[in-house]
C-alpha cells in the first residue's frame, strides 16, 4: 500500500473490510493529530484562508512576498519595497531613498565648523565644533599693535575690545602718509606744522604803498623827494594788524588711538 507524506495508508482496492475499516480509522487519528497541530504540515500549498494567533516560520524564517503587510508587532529582516503608513518602533537597516522624518529635526552650528556628525534621527542634532576663530584672532587680525584706531566713543579700546594696551594718538593733529623724498615727511611719528603763522616779508605777495613827504614848515605834499633836501624822510601809510595767518585745512574731530602693546 502506498503512504503519503504525512503517513496515511491507503487501504487496498479488494481488501476485506476489517482492513479497510482499520486504514481508516488510523487515517482519522492521524489527520486529527495533524489538524490537532501535534504534527508539523510540510508540503502544503496555502492559496485562501487565513491565519490568526499563530506566528508563521516562527521555528525556521524564510521568504514571503505580500502585497499589504498589516503587523501589530515587530518586524524583523529585509524589507524590499515601499512603506505607507506610521512605523512606530525602532527601525533597523538601511533605506534606499527617503522623503522626510516625521518629525522635523533642528541642526545647531556653532563656530567654524570642522569635521563630522552622525545623524540617526532620533533626536536633534547638535554640532560642536572646535578651532573657530575668536573675538581675540579678530583684533588682533584687524587692529594688530602699531595700527591706529578712531571712534568718536571716548572709551579705551581696550574696553571695547577687552584687549591689548592703547595709547591716545596724534591729539590736536591730522595725519600725513610716509614719503622717503620729503624731508618733512621721511621719518614716522615726526611732528611738524603749525595752527597759525606769521607771514615774514619773503612769504607776503609783491605790492606797494602810498607815502607823504613832509617839508620843514610842515606843509605837506604828495610824491617822491625829488632831490629837495628840505624835505624829509618819506613814509608809507601803515595797514594791517599783524595777526598770525590760519593754517587750518577742513578738519572733523574724532578720538585716535594707536595700540602699543
Amino acid at each position: 500500500m502506498a503512504t503519503t507524506n504525512y503517513a496515511f495508508v491507503t487501504p487496498t482496492v479488494g481488501a476485506a473490510l476489517n482492513t479497510w475499516g482499520g486504514n481508516l480509522n488510523a487515517n482519522t487519528e492521524k489527520l486529527d493529530d495533524l489538524l490537532g497541530g501535534d504534527q508539523p504540515i510540510v508540503g502544503i500549498d496555502i492559496n485562501s484562508g487565513a491565519i490568526d494567533g499563530t506566528p508563521v516560520g516562527a521555528n525556521t524564517a524564510s521568504t514571503g512576498a505580500f502585497t499589504t503587510v498589516s503587523a501589530s508587532g515587530g518586524v524583523t529582516g529585509d524589507l524590499t519595497g515601499n512603506v505607507t503608513g506610521n512605523v512606530t518602533g525602532n527601525v533597523t537597516g538601511n533605506a534606499d531613498t527617503a522623503t522626510a522624518w516625521a518629525t522635523a529635526r533642528t541642526i545647531s552650528l556653532t563656530g567654524t565648523i570642522t569635521g563630522s556628525t552622525s545623524i540617526d534621527g532620533s533626536g536633534d542634532v547638535s554640532i560642536a565644533t572646535s578651532g573657530g576663530i575668536t573675538n581675540d584672532q579678530i583684533i588682533n587680525l584687524v587692529y594688530p599693535v602699531g595700527c591706529l584706531y578712531e571712534t568718536t566713543v571716548d572709551e579705551d579700546p581696550n574696553t571695547t575690545f577687552s584687549l591689548g594696551t592703547w595709547e591716545r594718538y596724534g591729539d590736536g593733529r591730522v595725519t600725513v602718509g610716509q614719503e622717503a623724498g620729503d624731508s618733512d615727511f621721511d621719518t614716522i611719528n615726526d611732528i611738524g606744522g603749525a595752527k597759525t603763522v606769521a607771514l615774514s616779508i619773503a612769504e607776503m605777495p609783491a605790492h606797494s604803498h602810498t607815502y607823504t613827504l613832509e617839508n620843514p614848515s610842515g606843509s605837506g605834499s604828495s610824491g617822491s623827494e625829488n632831490g629837495d633836501s628840505s624835505f624829509s624822510t618819506p613814509n608809507t601809510s601803515s595797514v594791517g594788524g599783524g595777526a598770525a595767518h590760519n593754517n587750518l585745512q577742513p578738519y572733523i574731530v574724532v578720538y585716535r588711538w594707536k595700540r602699543t602693546a
